[in-house]
């Protein structure tokens, strides 16, 4: 066996680039024992091949270089399975979180085909929702710059010039809330109430949704139905799943009001109106 190693025989045993190895080398994480003073050449003593077989397996465990300096470093045995310790647990909260967002995300894909698998064109219907879940985001400005954007499907609200969103979280308690990430976790779950719904879709890009939302009352209006005013505009396929815009599916949905809010309506409008003369 060979005393020293070439900087390129060193990166082979470890199926590794060069590069890496220069870059150890400047962090000094790995220094070669000998450099020949005239052209630079690195030489490692083979005997280096167990601190690197270390730092390798350390990046296994997606230690930072700083952390493996301190590790290298470190004369204590205990300092170092503490860090391992420390590291483990660290590594078990990442899966957590990735195993929370293979959920989240199958979730999405479960619910992308349930509702594009039923949507069709000109299509309106009552549906009966139960209680549903979302977390607030804010208005369409806030969608693009918050995490929840882009693991739930969007929720909007249209209600006169008024337009707001959310993250649907599809249960009414949801197990997704205590999945999300640290930040997001405090947030105040919100729900749609569980009521009858006149529903429809609208097809192509979002500029266009205000006349999909005026057929929608305008059909509330011929089946004579007492609706809210806000509409709610589930995204089906967005620009998460599908690249042209003409593409998007987006459900329309509007309350059908129970008949105590009809009655409050009607005697509201009783109040209102001024006595004739």
């Amino acid at each position: 066996m060979k005393e020293f190693l070439t900087i390129g025989e060193l990166a082979n045993i470890f199926n590794m680039d060069v590069q890496l190895l220069r870059h150890y080398d400047t962090k000094g994480l790995l220094v070669p024992q000998v450099r020949n003073s005239e052209n630079n050449r690195r030489f490692y003593h083979f005997d280096q091949v167990y601190p690197l077989a270390t730092i390798r397996y350390l990046r296994r465990l997606d230690y930072s270089l700083a952390q493996i300096k301190a590790f290298l470093h470190s004369n204590g045995l205990r300092d170092n399975l503490q860090m391992l310790s420390q590291q483990a647990q660290q590594l078990r909260r990442q899966c957590d979180e990735l195993n929370a967002t293979i959920q989240i995300i199958q979730q999405k894909v479960e619910f992308i085909e349930r509702e594009q698998a039923v949507s069709q064109r000109d299509k309106f219907y009552v549906r009966t929702f139960p209680r549903r879940a979302f977390l607030h985001i804010g208005e369409e400005i806030n969608l693009f710059t918050h995490e929840l954007f882009y693991f739930y499907p969007t929720v909007g609200f249209y209600q006169g010039q008024r337009k707001w969103f959310g993250a649907y979280l599809y249960e009414d308690t949801p197990d997704e809330a205590r999945r999300l990430p640290d930040l997001m976790a405090e947030q105040p779950v919100s729900y749609i109430p569980a009521e009858d719904y006149l529903c429809g879709y609208h097809y192509g890009p979002y500029l266009t949704i205000q006349d999909s939302i005026d057929r929608l009352f305008g059909e509330a209006y011929r089946r004579k139905l007492p609706v809210d005013d806000c509409v709610i505009t589930p995204n089906i396929v967005d620009q998460c799943c599908e690249g042209h815009p003409d593409n998007y599916i987006t459900g329309l949905e509007v309350r059908i009001l129970s008949l105590d809010e009809q009655n409050e309506k009607k005697s509201f409008a009783a109040i209102s109106k001024p006595e004739d003369i």
